[in-house]
């Protein structure tokens, strides 16, 4: 959890490193972290009795709060989405036991297979009515003040590779961050403004992070204990099946198809190291095109960015919401296979589960979109594009 530190205008930060970690290694990250501020309440990161616990797989849901385990929830929801930070919320309705949760209390989060998150206690809503007294609590990853933090000045990373960029940022937060092999985050990146990657002035420090992964063809995600950066690996072995009159359960299911800033024609520019423009096309039957800079593209290979980039726009735009009647065992990356001629569907086709929501007892909410958004292949036509 954080640690309250006082500082002194006399104080620099590689002294408040010290005092709380015995070297000032971290000194710059502490500083970053509260905003560089001269003097006052400081805030810093240390590791509780709680994290470094390993966790009891009981294969079930259960919240762990310092020597506590619970899992006397009526109700609870856990949140897995691709390209967001794991979150989870518990719903407690015992009026003779006392819940002491504070914000900031570190916790961990596991369900069937085991560790699901381990974060702190974000939002917590008690209630008091004439019929009952319940409290909700709601958890957020470490990785959730990233999604919620600007991101820190100075804005700009030169000559720095994307893994450099990433551990440097990730740091900051004492983010456990760790990679895959891929040989396009050793790659230290110039562009026509003459630096590595630029974050924008009010850019979250998640986007930020996402967005130069993106660049590459590489996904973040939140195990839960850290970050991962890799290519996606798609799961279709056992796909989820939501085929109007093969499955049940599915109490709602709908689509929605937008072609409003869909465009048919990519086209990606770049003035560095020479001037060149990559087009792409895919199935869209209208003549609309949508051009990009490529300042965090390789200018090198526009040609894979502006596929990239196509991919990730149609992902935009096609997505089904399905809410069904069962907590079912699924993962935010798995694959369904969706065949719905009320919903425009008319035959089989695969679908990404972006983001799950698991309602216990009995429900689960999904959003799919459909898979080029993370493999990058471009698809030979789109729905109701004929």
């Amino acid at each position: 959890m954080y640690k309250v530190i006082s500082k002194s205008e006399s104080d620099s930060w590689d002294d408040i490193a010290r005092q709380v970690y015995g070297t000032p290694e971290k000194g710059g990250d502490i500083a970053r972290m509260n905003n560089n501020i001269e003097s006052g309440n400081v805030l810093v990161l240390e590791e509780s009795e709680t994290e470094s616990e390993d966790v009891q797989i009981t294969g079930d849901v259960y919240l762990k709060h310092g020597e506590n385990i619970y899992n006397d929830f009526s109700e609870h929801t856990l949140f897995d989405s691709l390209e967001a930070t794991k979150g989870a919320v518990f719903i407690f309705n015992k009026t003779d036991v006392d819940y002491n949760f504070s914000f900031n209390d570190s916790v961990v989060v596991c369900d069937e297979e085991g560790l699901f998150l381990k974060g702190r206690v974000a939002n917590i809503k008690p209630t008091l009515t004439k019929e009952a007294n319940w409290i909700q609590v709601e958890v957020k990853s470490h990785a959730g003040v990233l999604m919620e933090t600007d991101m820190p000045t100075p804005f700009e990373f030169s000559n720095s590779s994307i893994r450099g960029v990433l551990e440097q940022v990730a740091g900051y937060y004492n983010q456990k961050i760790e990679f895959s092999q891929e040989p396009e985050l050793d790659e230290v990146f110039t562009n026509e403004i003459g630096t590595s990657f630029t974050a924008n002035e009010k850019e979250k420090v998640w986007d930020f992070m996402k967005r130069i992964c993106r660049s590459r063809g590489l996904l973040m995600t939140d195990t839960g204990d850290g970050l991962f950066i890799g290519r996606y690996k798609p799961e279709t072995e056992e796909k989820l099946n939501l085929i109007d009159g093969e499955c049940l359960g599915v109490e709602t299911i709908r689509a929605e198809f937008i072609t409003v800033g869909l465009a048919r024609y990519y086209e990606l520019n770049s003035q560095y190291p020479s001037t060149d423009t990559a087009t792409v096309q895919i199935p869209f039957p209208v003549p609309i095109t949508k051009r990009f800079d490529s300042n965090d593209f390789n200018a090198l290979d526009l040609k894979t960015s502006a596929e990239r980039t196509a991919c990730i726009e149609i992902g935009k735009h096609f997505k089904v919401y399905a809410l069904l009647s069962e907590n079912i065992r699924k993962k935010s990356g798995d694959f369904a296979v969706v065949k719905n001629p009320k919903i425009k569907i008319d035959k089989e086709t695969d679908f990404v589960i972006e983001s799950i929501e698991r309602r216990h007892p009995d429900s689960t909410f999904l959003i799919l979109t459909l898979p080029c958004a993370y493999t990058y292949e471009i698809p030979e036509e789109l729905p109701l594009c004929n």
